[in-house]
């Protein structure tokens, strides 16, 4: 694999709900000189934000609507809101979501009255006033920091010069699995789904396969998604170089879940509670 400057980090991959202070699912992918986040369960806002309050990001995929992928949408607009107040911060972060996401975001938005807040329009930072000109017209100023678009699972997302292809995967709601490809590294995060084969031939050669693992033991308790082997069975499919176990039901699950999915195939296996850095 040629040498990159890009690198993957797990912020997060607990599935559900926050495990043993590790966050929902969130990873952090640094290519092309630019930071991509993909999904921002629980957990993911205070994981990214460091002590100069930034959010520090140039874009947001999400895999599907479900909670434990998109509840610190809310903490991390608050902070990026925060960037144009008091920075003058006028750019906003380009937000993907799959069919529907509009909608939800807006319902989901409103829920704290976003769009009935107030900003003086004169005075204050460049940003202080966008916002407040954006809310004299009606619009919603987390929808404001935030540029939203919609995609469906399976087209193409084209984030800077990078293009993130998608699979629709099999997870109730519309859900996509995601793989990015520059020259020299590439990987593929599966998102949420039962086991599909046709994730495995998405997958191909890829370098790093992240790949839903949760029913991993006791603490799993049901769902759409696969077993620690089905993640094993994918990789071979996908002859993948390194497979990483996501979305366990628990930490203690670690080594079963590594011996479920090595009995299948016979590469690099890692556990995302254990393993947060991976470069590309």
């Amino acid at each position: 694999m040629a040498v990159t400057n890009g690198s993957l980090t797990v912020l997060g991959s607990s599935g559900g709900f926050p495990i043993a202070g590790f966050a929902c699912s969130g990873y952090l992918a640094r290519i092309a000189g630019q930071s991509l986040l993909l999904d921002c369960g629980p957990g993911i806002a205070g994981a990214l934000i460091g002590a100069d309050a930034k959010a520090g990001i140039d874009g947001i995929v999400i895999s599907h609507l479900h909670p434990d992928h998109v509840l610190d949408l809310i903490p991390l607009g608050y902070a990026l809101m925060t960037e144009w107040l008091t920075e003058g911060r006028t750019q906003p972060v380009p937000l993907f979501v799959p069919s529907g996401g509009l909608e939800f975001l807006q319902r989901f938005s409103d829920l704290f009255g976003h769009r009935n807040w107030r900003f003086a329009e004169e005075g204050g930072s460049a940003g202080y006033r966008a916002l407040g000109a954006a809310l004299a017209r009606g619009h919603d100023w987390l929808l404001t920091v935030f540029d939203a678009h919609e995609y469906g699972p399976g087209e193409d997302i084209a984030f800077g010069t990078t293009t993130i292809a998608t699979l629709p995967v099999d997870h109730r709601v519309p859900t996509a699995a995601m793989r990015i490809a520059l020259e020299g590294m590439d990987f593929v995060y599966s998102a949420d789904t039962r086991f599909l084969p046709a994730l495995g031939h998405f997958a191909a050669g890829t370098d790093l396969f992240l790949v839903d693992a949760h029913f991993s033991g006791p603490k799993a308790p049901g769902g759409l998604h696969m077993t620690p082997a089905d993640a094993g069975r994918l990789a071979a499919i996908a002859d993948a170089k390194r497979l990483v176990l996501c979305h366990l039901g628990a930490p203690q699950d670690g080594a079963s879940a590594r011996q479920a999915a090595a009995a299948h195939f016979a590469g690099e296996i890692h556990v995302a509670f254990d393993t947060r850095e991976y470069r590309l």
